[in-house]
């Protein structure tokens, strides 16, 4: 089966929509979502009723904890204003969904053990950068494929272990592409792919603009910072 893998949406249903019409196009069959639904850009409940419609198996991340709490006092100022602008006008059918989703998942599918985590498996708000991976992380989770989000980088390791990924950001990528981040996963030969999809980022940003939004928050999604 192909598996597709994603994270940090943020709110970019424009994004999202590009990255899935090219899972579809590769044949993928599942998608799983490593946390950050919501924050950053402007479209939250269109962003949610996707995931609700094409079954995509997320967990929490940072945004949504953040969300359902009202504090964040651990964002800079752009990600705060922008999550106190997405509580405003988030329907309460779409928070009702947030609030019952986990902070990490475990699942199998063709007998290979999936985890997902959005920081690390012990720390959901853990920053993993590449150069922190190690195989410790895979045996703490009894798991083949580890699949991460939060740093918006991508990333893929490989060990004795199993695999490592972070399929990179579909909504705000900040490994300088600004090109949507996924990744497919094949469970039968337990390889991983990473992929970048191109998105009608002016077409977000002019939402952004309209929705008054950090300009900064608009303009890092042309140089994908």
């Amino acid at each position: 089966m192909l598996i597709g893998l994603i994270a940090d949406v943020h709110s970019n249903v424009v994004a999202l929509e590009a990255v899935l019409l090219e899972m579809h196009s590769l044949g993928v069959e599942k998608i799983l979502h490593a946390g950050d639904i919501v924050g950053y850009n402007p479209y939250p409940n269109e962003t949610i009723k996707l995931f609700r419609k094409r079954k995509i198996i997320s967990i929490r991340g940072n945004h949504e904890r953040a969300l359902l709490i009202g504090d964040t006092s651990d964002f800079n100022s752009y990600a705060a204003f922008a999550l106190q602008w997405t509580s405003n006008i988030i329907s309460r059918e779409n928070l009702v969904y947030i609030s019952k989703l986990k902070d990490n998942e475990a699942i199998s599918v063709d007998d290979t053990g999936i985890f997902m985590a959005h920081g690390s498996p012990d720390d959901p708000d853990e920053y993993v950068y590449p150069e922190d991976v190690e195989p410790g992380l895979l045996t703490m989770t009894n798991s083949d494929i580890l699949v991460l989000g939060h740093t918006h980088i991508q990333f893929k390791k490989q060990f004795k272990e199993g695999i490592i990924v972070n399929p990179g950001s579909v909504g705000q990528p900040r490994d300088q592409d600004p090109a949507s981040a996924f990744a497919i996963l094949d469970t039968g030969t337990k390889r991983i792919e990473l992929k970048r999809t191109e998105y009608d980022i002016e077409k977000v940003i002019e939402d952004m603009r309209k929705a008054h939004l950090p300009e900064k928050l608009a303009l890092r999604l042309q140089d994908g910072v």
